[in-house]
């Protein structure tokens, strides 16, 4: 008991819930858009609810920089930094590079937007005008990484929390308040071209969530679930004349403020979810919880095996797209099946608890 209790403290599992609740619905949105895939206007807003992960995606990285690599010096915090940064931003432009040159982008329409405009080439997606494959995503994140050590450094100050709490204030500001020149720096940084994730509006949340980790990510939950919910409705009566006309969809490209604080209600509201869920205790669940801890764990690795699914079976079975319903959830049963033994070990953890 004393081994699970120590290992309980060096390991939060509650970002594993949101980041396998994250990579769930992510899978769920592309194989609805990718497959063409119809909706009633009632499945219409359960799919707007899957929406908010795709920041979860994002914002958990910051989390997951302070508890991961905060324990280091700075100087090896910084080079593993650095690494893993820069092993998403190679995947970024190797996985871009070899599907120009080896796939037939005429079976996803989706693609006719680059290439009517003759940006389906090289020199436009090394240059983020646009891409192959839409994982820019990873870019951001990886980016982020980059930069992070700035972040574990004033994050060991004297006033760490207050400096941190500013610079979320900054960030804000020049990113919704501030009004900003074009260039070629402003551009890349507000994607005023196809970055669909831009480093300067996706950093308030990575930053807030690196924030939250420093207080306690889920100790406070009651309390910041209100003042997020409270933040989102006040930014809502602002914005929105009618709540019901609300789509978190919409919001998403180029990133509004309401979509972030909304988000982070909704992140919160997930987290009371897996709180009470733990509290049950039944085979069942216990099984759930791991299944979510082990793709939370691997969400990167799955969120791009689950591209790469979907890209070979459009190119292996168009003008029929809708197998990847058939192909993606095979993919996952395949990747859970190798990673059982891991599945097993997060089981025994709830097992001993009980």
């Amino acid at each position: 008991m004393e081994q699970l209790i120590k290992t309980k403290t060096k390991r939060n599992n509650y970002f594993s819930y949101i980041k396998g609740w994250a990579i769930i619905s992510i899978m769920l949105i592309h194989l609805i858009d990718w497959s063409g895939f119809i909706l009633s206007k009632s499945n219409l807003y359960f799919k707007e609810l899957l929406y908010p992960s795709v920041l979860f995606f994002i914002a958990i990285s910051g989390s997951l920089v302070y508890v991961a690599y905060g324990k280091y010096d700075l100087l090896t915090a910084t080079k593993r930094l650095f690494r893993r940064g820069g092993e998403l931003i190679a995947v970024y432009f190797l996985y871009n590079i070899i599907k120009l040159f080896v796939f037939n982008f005429s079976r996803e329409p989706f693609y006719n937007q680059f290439i009517s405009q003759g940006k389906m080439n090289l020199v436009n997606i090394l240059s983020l005008h646009s891409y192959t494959v839409p994982i820019t995503i990873i870019l951001t994140i990886g980016a982020f990484l980059i930069i992070s050590p700035l972040f574990l450094y004033l994050s060991k100050t004297k006033h760490a929390k207050l400096t941190i709490g500013a610079l979320i204030g900054v960030v804000i500001y020049f990113g919704y308040f501030s009004p900003i020149p074009g260039n070629m720096l402003t551009n890349f940084l507000y994607a005023k071209n196809n970055v669909t994730f831009p480093l300067m509006l996706w950093l308030a949340p990575f930053l807030i969530c690196f924030y939250l980790s420093m207080i306690g990510f889920e100790k406070h939950k009651g309390k910041l679930l209100l003042l997020f919910s409270t933040i989102t409705m006040i930014i809502g009566v602002l914005q929105f004349n009618n709540f019901s006309s609300i789509n978190f969809s919409g919001q998403m490209y180029p990133l509004k403020l309401f979509y972030v604080f909304a988000s982070f209600s909704f992140m919160y509201i997930v987290i009371y979810i897996f709180y009470f869920l733990e509290k049950v205790g039944r085979p069942a669940v216990n099984l759930f919880l791991s299944l979510i801890r082990l793709l939370g764990d691997t969400t990167l690795a799955i969120y791009i095996y689950h591209w790469l699914v979907i890209d070979f079976t459009l190119w292996i079975f168009y003008p029929h797209i809708g197998p990847i319903w058939l192909t993606v959830p095979l993919f996952l049963v395949i990747y859970v099946f190798f990673k059982r033994q891991k599945l097993l070990e997060y089981l025994k953890d709830y097992e001993q608890v009980l």
